[in-house]
């Protein structure tokens, strides 16, 4: 009876969770809109090329740089972007791997190597991909 119980709970749970995905808002058709809302939609959906990137990106960086969370400029977005490129890829290498602000050391790829890292920094910057 508890594993039944249990069971429905789960169910009922997952069906609210999935009612509650459908209600927020759609990504905006006009590709223009500069707003807030759209550049975080694009940024969610923005995904590196190369499948070894694309996967090292979704492991380390997408849970923070796809919304900006704690301040981490969005992927791909040019004016979180701007003031970061000014200082070089060296220093932006440096930042990733030492750590800044809210992001860990090597923003929790561990196993990432140079080459690895310039890589995201390029994608998730905008200068490539």
């Amino acid at each position: 009876m508890f594993i039944k119980n249990l069971f429905t709970k789960i169910l009922f749970g997952l069906a609210i969770l999935t009612g509650l995905t459908a209600c927020g808002p759609g990504p905006s058709e006009n590709t223009n809109d500069t707003s807030v809302g759209t550049v975080a939609v694009n940024s969610r959906n923005r995904m590196p090329a190369d499948p070894a990137i694309k996967s090292l990106y979704i492991q380390s960086c997408y849970g923070c740089h796809s919304a900006g969370v704690a301040s981490a400029p969005r992927s791909g977005n040019d004016a979180d972007w701007a003031p970061r490129l000014q200082k070089g890829m060296d220093m932006l290498l440096y930042n990733t791997i030492n750590g800044i602000n809210s992001m860990p050391p090597k923003g929790m790829c561990m196993g990432c190597s140079e080459e690895d890292f310039t890589k995201l920094i390029s994608f998730l910057s905008g200068q490539s991909e």
